[in-house]
């Protein structure tokens, strides 16, 4: 299946490549359907393009890379939606953000993924522990995660 994308052009993905996220994003609800796209620049970051609209691409990178203790608490109906068994770990991700403040990232709104079921879904925790733009710092004090502002050509 052809994707096309204003950041990296026509992509070239597998039905299975296809995450959904249900319910969509926070500002976004009625897109769900997304690709991960691995930077091909960048190492650690990944985008979630979405295959409908060209436009509309979010950098992420794991939140450890900002919060080493990160943890997110995945409420049952969390894991239900999810479709996460007992054991099942998800991978998470927080969005990337560069703008006045310099690289931040959105610990207060992680994606959560079950890739094994292709299924997404965006917490909006409640807990004043993470901030919303959680610093990170200009890109030159973290050269292997982003090697310059150019990087994150104008996300959505």
């Amino acid at each position: 299946m052809n994707i096309v994308t204003t950041r990296f052009g026509p992509i070239q993905v597998r039905e299975l490549d296809i995450v959904q996220i249900p319910e969509g994003l926070v500002g976004f609800r009625g897109t769900t359907q997304f690709v991960l796209w691995p930077d091909s620049e960048v190492d650690g970051l990944v985008w979630l393009q979405s295959t409908a609209d060209p436009d509309l691409a979010f950098a992420m990178v794991m939140p450890q890379v900002a919060v080493a203790d990160y943890r997110v608490e995945l409420r049952p109906g969390d894991r239900t939606a999810l479709e996460l068994d007992e054991a099942g770990e998800p991978l998470v991700y927080v969005i990337l953000n560069h703008g006045e403040q310099g690289l931040t990232v959105n610990l207060q709104g992680p994606l959560v993924f079950n890739l094994a079921r292709r299924l997404g879904r965006q917490l909006v925790l409640t807990s004043s522990r993470y901030a919303v733009r959680f610093p990170l710092g200009e890109p030159e004090d973290s050269p292997t995660l982003l090697p310059g502002p150019t990087a994150l050509r104008a996300t959505a």
